[in-house]
């Protein structure tokens, strides 16, 4: 099902993916996290604890001191962040200020974030996630910085 649209000069990623339920206790990207490694490379950040994030994979939460509002981390300093936030509301001040530290990042979210709220970014990907039936459908974005390549 993957596919890749150009537009001025920029290839996007598409996919559909379509994961079991997570089976976890609470919150968690069941199977997506391998998923995201395995077709964009291993993040080296997660924002937010969550379950199914590997245990050599540093995570920025509250839950360890740190607040998505205001990071004490200098600007890009992660290669490949991976943030799946609540779905209750966009974020779209913490998003701007866990961007601002990362090279890359991949949302997680039900709703499509607007390249325009991400300084520099280019849309690198949009995969629609399943996590089994009955289940609101998440799109992954993946940005990257404009300057930045790999």
């Amino acid at each position: 099902m993957m596919s890749s649209v150009r537009t001025k000069g920029i290839s996007v990623f598409f996919d559909f993916w379509a994961c079991q339920r997570p089976l976890t206790h609470k919150w968690g990207s069941g199977q997506v996290f391998d998923r995201i490694a395995k077709q964009f490379g291993s993040p080296d950040v997660a924002f937010g604890k969550t379950d199914g994030i590997p245990s050599n994979v540093a995570y920025v939460d509250l839950e360890n001191g740190f607040d998505w509002k205001c990071l004490p981390f200098p600007d890009s300093l992660f290669e490949f962040g991976y943030w799946d936030p609540p779905y209750d509301k966009l974020y779209k001040r913490e998003g701007q200020e866990i961007w601002r530290c990362c090279q890359r990042l991949a949302i997680l979210h039900t709703y499509i974030w607007p390249r325009a709220w991400l300084v520099g970014a280019v849309r690198e990907a949009m995969v629609a996630i399943t996590m089994g039936p009955m289940k609101q459908i998440r799109c992954l974005q993946v940005f990257r910085k404009g300057g930045i390549t790999e």
